[in-house]
């Protein structure tokens, strides 16, 4: 009701003539339409009040009009033919922004019976004296395309599209390139003949930047016929790739290198360095964290090589004000610039980093090094000890990540478990989320060997459960938070195997704690629990006779 009662006030305003005097009035009024239109009010009554705004002059009243016809125009076409002729008007005003406008006004109604009527003004605007309305007519005709196809394939609208791409200005080849690449979508867009390619290269340093990166993508389509050509391209193309002043049309020319130098590897290398030398003037230059992030994701995205950019691997150090995604940026180009010669370096970053890091993000370096190490195994003792000193560390959240990592690493040598082993029993207790339990329990499991502290840690995980035998038939009181019985539960699981694998090698120590819990475990009230010690129970048996040849009674 608010809203209507606000949009027969706007209404009244704005049929009244001493009020139209007041353009900023107006156009308050006319925005605070189409905000209701917008918020799902019907404004249908207004539409004739709207349909004559588009008579004034002022184009911003003319678009807020005209956007509010076109919301409503497939449910009242009187409404559209009423605009049109408005609009007819507009497309041959003095001003070439009412123009332009008129046209996109016209395009954007979706009617059928302004077909003929808007093919004849796309195709005075592509004549017109003014680059504005050029580039709308460009642009208009991809509509008149969806509505027509055959008026533009028939019409000629396409022809001179393809002439206007030797038009001085340099926006309206650009739009005319993406009417044409919407025209012949279904035939894989426009082909760019060899003279096409040829011209518009030719052309290149006359286009502003923005243009330049779109011809530069679109040029990707060609393929020049000879290497005579490609050296040609290469040579009147090279200030685009060497001249630092924008990155966007350096990293788009590199790329159209790759693709004329395909079949010469040996030039597509000296292109890729000359696209490095001047890739890495942006890292002095800029402070702009989000162009720095760019950069890291083309490089890592692209199939630029590694070896181009591994001697500097510094310029992907950490600075102290860097924000955590950047970090988590440079730690990934960095994963993939690890060597043998440069792991010394690049693993005390991350030492360092790792201080500044939070919790998710620290487990992600540590993963995607792990990762890496698994291609290089001759990195693995460099690794082993980074991982030692960031245990040393005594933090909490490293000492978890660490644990929850470690569960999926596989050493080439047994040798590093013994490196890693001591520093882990001094600090597992500061473990204390479940995953990093789990985790640790794991690690006994397939390492206990290597951990003689072993069976303490199990005894004083066990004892953190609170398992006795009173708390087992109650099955838990019912006041425990359910979230915390679960994940009792999953460690319950976890430490019954780590238990059996271990009674295997420390039958003495273990087996009372191992008694103890299985009595626990096949009373628990969890299935799962149940099943698992069960199970595990019948395999220790099988186990033992297998080894002893005698039977567990």
């Amino acid at each position: 009701m608010a809203d209507i009662t606000e949009l027969n006030k706007l209404l009244h305003n704005l049929n009244d003539n001493d009020f139209l005097k007041d353009i900023r009035a107006v156009r308050i009024s006319v925005y605070k339409i189409l905000s209701l239109a917008n918020d799902g009010c019907d404004v249908t009554a207004a539409l004739p009040t709207v349909v004559k705004l588009l008579a004034l002059g002022d184009s911003f009243v003319k678009r807020v009009a005209g956007e509010i016809i076109t919301l409503f125009a497939e449910k009242n076409p009187e409404m559209v033919m009423l605009s049109t002729n408005t609009l007819l008007q507009d497309s041959k005003d003095i001003n070439p922004v009412i123009r332009s406008l008129g046209l996109r006004i016209l395009s954007s109604l979706h009617s059928e019976s302004s077909i003929e009527m808007l093919t004849n003004a796309v195709m005075q605007g592509l004549e017109d004296g003014s680059p504005h309305v050029r580039r709308q007519a460009a642009l208009t005709s991809v509509f008149l395309y969806q509505m027509a196809p055959n008026v533009v394939m028939e019409g000629g609208i396409w022809d001179s599209l393809y002439g206007h791409l030797s038009d001085s200005d340099s926006p309206t080849v650009a739009s005319c390139l993406c009417a044409l690449e919407e025209i012949f979508a279904s035939e894989k867009g426009i082909v760019v003949s060899n003279k096409l390619g040829h011209y518009l290269i030719g052309k290149m340093y006359s286009f502003s930047p923005c243009v330049q990166r779109y011809v530069l993508q679109f040029l990707l389509k060609y393929s020049p016929k000879s290497k005579a050509q490609v050296f040609e391209h290469l040579n009147d193309l090279d200030n685009s790739l060497t001249n630092g002043t924008c990155l966007p049309i350096n990293l788009c020319t590199l790329e159209l290198f790759c693709h004329f130098t395909s079949s010469l590897p040996k030039v597509k290398l000296k292109a890729y360095l000359s696209g490095w030398k001047t890739i890495k003037l942006h890292f002095t230059r800029e402070r702009n964290e989000e162009m720095v992030t760019a950069i890291i994701d083309y490089l890592c995205q692209t199939n630029f090589p590694i070896d181009v950019i591994t001697k500097d691997f510094n310029k992907f150090f950490c600075r102290d004000d860097d924000a955590q995604y950047l970090m988590e940026q440079k730690i990934r180009i960095l994963c993939r610039l690890i060597s043998a010669e440069n792991s010394e370096h690049i693993l005390e970053e991350f030492f360092i980093i790792a201080k500044r890091l939070e919790k998710e993000a620290l487990k992600k370096m540590i993963l995607r090094l792990t990762e890496t190490v698994s291609l290089k195994p001759e990195l693995e003792r460099h690794y082993v000890l980074l991982l030692k000193r960031l245990m040393q560390l005594g933090t909490s959240g490293v000492i978890d990540c660490l644990v929850q990592v470690l569960v999926k690493v596989k050493f080439c040598s047994q040798e590093n478990w013994l490196i890693v082993a001591p520093s882990l029993q001094d600090h597992y207790q500061e473990i204390h989320s479940t995953l990093g339990k789990i985790a640790l329990l794991e690690v006994i499991r397939s390492q206990g060997e290597h951990l003689p502290d072993a069976p303490c840690i199990l005894e004083q995980i066990m004892d953190e459960l609170d398992l006795d035998t009173k708390d087992s038939h109650f099955n838990h009181s019912l006041d425990q938070d359910l979230v915390k019985q679960q994940h009792k539960q999953l460690i319950k699981v976890s430490l019954l195997g780590a238990m059996v694998k271990m009674c295997l090698h420390n039958a003495s120590k273990i087996q009372p704690l191992l008694s103890r819990l299985m009595d626990i475990c096949m009373c628990d009230k969890d299935r799962n629990v149940r099943d698992r010690a069960l199970f595990l129970y019948g395999s220790l048996c099988s186990q033992v006779m297998t080894l002893t040849g005698t039977q567990i009674t």
